[in-house]
């Protein structure tokens, strides 16, 4: 599996592009429940919501939610739709995590305070309660404090495994040595470079910022300006614990790429995730891509880029959307090609337009694909997708292609394509 950056909704790319557990270690850090209100058209992704769309949301999911979702979920539905719908999001996004992760996988959850309790929950009831390996502690000394409250200065991030056989490497840590205590001839010690007398010892679950490299304002080095930029020192720790070198990591919620950034240097196959929905120029690449790409290295263009985004599909030339459409579909083109722009692995022949297919192009098409040398006979299924839609000559053909001769004919448009099922 090649190094690769998916534009769109992870939960869309976990069912649709990851293999099943083909996914050494996940690591995500979500959008945090902040309870803000958003101006707008809300968006689940961006988790900032007003009371009336989190209850517009979460009537659309009642039928699912009354199958899927755990009782205790559905209660908190009734009085609090708003952190309802964003532990549903996470529930369906977690699920998807473990369907793709390793029998030897495991899975990091990055939260805080407002969520982290309930999140447990969902990661005990996804991932089960035997398999919750560390609840670590980050603690930083930036941000303000409070003068109500004490300080809050730490996330929480989740460490569960997919099994018993999971990947760990019990990486030693610097401890300095507290020189008051004297000199205990059965601890290794070592000297470093500022004269600090330390020794090695098995790692905690509190991580000090400081062993980390926390982003300070200050910190050009590392800083980008992406509002949940985490440092490379956390994911190195995290990266360096729970996998090997050509393990595959992935992300859900890359953002502006460390994690991508740091399994590259620690010589690990990488996916980052980002539905980026910022507004953008026509033609250029979503903000947290061009993030990634202005971060001083090479990786984004040796990465693949495959977007999941409808804006982008859309704005695609007939080149460019054919080879969209057969990448979607994993499908090859053949050659000669005879009207037919793709086969599937299944042998289903595809065309992809991106004007208005009418009555004459779709009646070529299936002429074509009978006579293709390529296309297994006999044809049970032929696939005809626009850009701009079908017209209602076009829809008619297909019912009396199917009535008369038995050949499902499907006529798709990216949005269909893009549409998760509820």
């Amino acid at each position: 599996m090649e190094n690769t950056f998916y534009h769109g909704d992870c939960l869309f790319v976990l069912r649709h592009d990851i293999l099943l557990e083909s996914i050494d270690l996940i690591y995500l850090d979500p959008p945090f429940f902040t309870g803000k209100i958003q101006k707008g058209k809300w968006r689940p992704e961006a988790m900032e919501v007003s009371y009336e769309d989190s209850k517009k949301f979460w009537s659309e999911k009642a039928d699912v939610m009354r199958e899927k979702a755990p009782m205790w979920l559905r209660h908190i539905a009734l009085k609090r739709p708003d952190f309802a719908s964003y532990l549903y999001y996470m529930m369906e996004r977690l699920q998807a995590c473990h369907k793709i992760l390793a029998k030897t996988g495991s899975i990091y959850l990055h939260c805080d305070y407002r969520a982290s309790h309930y999140l447990k929950m969902i990661m005990d009831e996804v991932f089960g309660y035997d398999n919750f390996i560390n609840e670590i502690i980050w603690t930083f000394k930036t941000g303000g404090a409070g003068k109500r409250y004490f300080a809050r200065k730490h996330h929480t991030i989740f460490f569960y495994s997919k099994g018993t056989g999971y990947i760990y490497h019990n990486i030693k840590e610097k401890s300095l040595v507290n020189k008051s205590k004297g000199y205990n001839p059965y601890t290794k010690q070592f000297i470093d470079k500022d004269g600090n007398t330390y020794v090695m010892v098995n790692p905690r679950d509190v991580w000090d910022s400081k062993d980390t490299q926390y982003i300070n304002m200050h910190d050009l080095r590392q800083r980008v300006g992406y509002p949940t930029q985490k440092p490379e020192g956390l994911l190195e720790k995290i990266i360096k614990a729970s996998s090997d070198e050509g393990s595959i990591v992935l992300d859900p919620f890359c953002g502006c790429g460390t994690t991508a950034i740091v399994a590259s240097k620690l010589n690990r196959k990488f996916i980052g995730i980002d539905i980026d929905t910022s507004e953008r120029k026509s033609g250029t690449l979503p903000t947290a891509f061009s993030v990634i790409k202005n971060r001083g290295h090479e990786l984004f263009n040796q990465a693949q880029y495959i977007t999941r985004d409808l804006t982008e599909v859309k704005e695609m030339d007939g080149r460019a959307f054919e080879i969209w459409v057969n990448g979607f579909y994993k499908a090859t083109k053949p050659q000669p090609d005879r009207g037919v722009d793709g086969i599937t692995q299944d042998g289903i022949p595809i065309q992809s337009k991106v004007y208005e297919i009418k009555y004459d192009k779709l009646s070529q098409f299936i002429n074509d694909v009978k006579y293709h040398p390529k296309v297994p006979k006999p044809i049970k299924r032929i696939l005809a997708v626009s850009q701009s839609g079908f017209d209602d000559s076009a829809r008619k053909l297909k019912f009396e292609i199917e009535t008369a001769e038995g050949i499902k004919v499907e006529l798709k448009i990216p949005h269909e394509m893009l549409e998760l099922p509820i």
